[in-house]
């Protein structure tokens, strides 16, 4: 065991913050795909700068055109390697500079982020804390302790704050959204705001923009943990809905066209069945007429036979003529009319 040991014990002592493990940091990459997010926010971190700069560097050694922002944190720095995915207010970034030193980070802001998100609004050196303020989380290994919910850290886009009001202690908020993504978002549903997870209380949606929103409330806990409370109306928000949702929405339109087609081979098969049992009524109809018509009525002229004498009819013929079990007269057989049969039995 003490080899084990010996093994093990650079890798624990190496996620302390005054040593960078810049040497492990293949190994750590190699795990990033088992982590995620929870939506618990650790803590809240400061907007050190926000730079946009002409000279960053691209795989193939060229200069390309980029935005980086660097913030201080505490907590999240405790484990932190190269590559490394922190949550910064809700959006999934790759730590790409790390100062242990001055608890700072640096991260790498694509075109995208800045374009469904709220990142790009921030200004390092504002007064106000919404400007300069943002949630932080490290990546939670999956099959950990999960308090909130699945966050990937992809936010679907920006929300706007249209209301805010206070019930006791309850903090409430109601917020505007795109309507594309008001399908998923459902009362009692989760959400992630800003990378903290917190439950919908109301949904409405509607033709008009201002129409599709949904509240949702902070007790009094989180609203001291997070930056929420520092937004006013018309501030916006960084929203991710329910991951969950959009797979179980992707599962459902793939299941749709089997379900449809398997409902019109059903109406196909119903159909061929009530051809089959309508050309079997029929021929059933046109055996009772046949045998209607064959039916020998009272008075009809009947051709005797010739090796019979006048009106005389053998009993065994008879028997023959007549069918016991459907009470039928035989088409097949030489029939006889009633007035002979009275004739000769009467």
């Amino acid at each position: 065991m003490i080899p084990h040991l010996l093994v093990l014990l650079p890798t624990i002592t190496a996620f302390s913050p005054s040593q960078p493990p810049h040497h492990l940091t293949p190994r750590h990459h190699d795990v990033t795909h088992l982590q995620m997010f929870t939506g618990i926010i650790e803590e809240m971190g400061e907007v050190i700068s926000l730079e946009t700069k002409d000279d960053l560097q691209l795989w193939d050694g060229t200069k390309g055109r980029g935005t980086e922002m660097v913030v201080r944190g505490d907590v999240v720095l405790d484990g932190a390697y190269l590559g490394c995915s922190i949550s910064v207010n809700g959006v999934c970034l790759t730590a790409t500079s790390l100062d242990f030193d001055s608890k700072q980070f640096t991260v790498g802001l694509a075109p995208e982020t800045l374009r469904k998100t709220n990142l790009g609004n921030y200004d390092p050196n504002s007064n106000q804390n919404k400007h300069k303020v943002v949630n932080l989380e490290r990546a939670s290994e999956i099959g950990g302790r999960n308090s909130g919910h699945f966050v990937q850290g992809h936010v679907d886009n920006v929300g706007t704050i249209i209301d805010q009001w206070v019930d006791d202690n309850s903090l409430f908020f109601k917020v505007m959204f795109p309507k594309e993504y008001m399908r998923y978002i459902v009362p009692k549903g989760f959400i992630a705001i800003d990378g903290t997870s917190l439950t919908v209380c109301d949904v409405h949606t509607g033709d008009l923009a201002e129409e599709n929103w949904f509240t949702f409330m902070l007790v009094e806990y989180t609203q001291k943990k997070i930056i929420l409370p520092f937004k006013e109306v018309g501030d916006t928000v960084n929203i991710e809905v329910d991951v969950l949702s959009k797979y179980s929405e992707r599962a459902w339109e793939a299941f749709v066209p089997k379900m449809e087609a398997l409902e019109e081979r059903v109406r196909e098969l119903e159909g061929r069945l009530a051809e089959v049992e309508g050309r079997k009524a029929g021929d059933d109809v046109g055996s009772v007429a046949a045998g209607d018509s064959n039916k020998v009525k009272y008075g009809d002229i009947i051709p005797q036979s010739p090796e019979r004498k006048n009106g005389e009819v053998d009993g065994d013929e008879i028997d023959g003529l007549v069918n016991k079990d459907s009470k039928t007269v035989s088409s097949e057989r030489w029939v006889r009319s009633e007035q002979s049969f009275l004739n000769k039995n009467y």
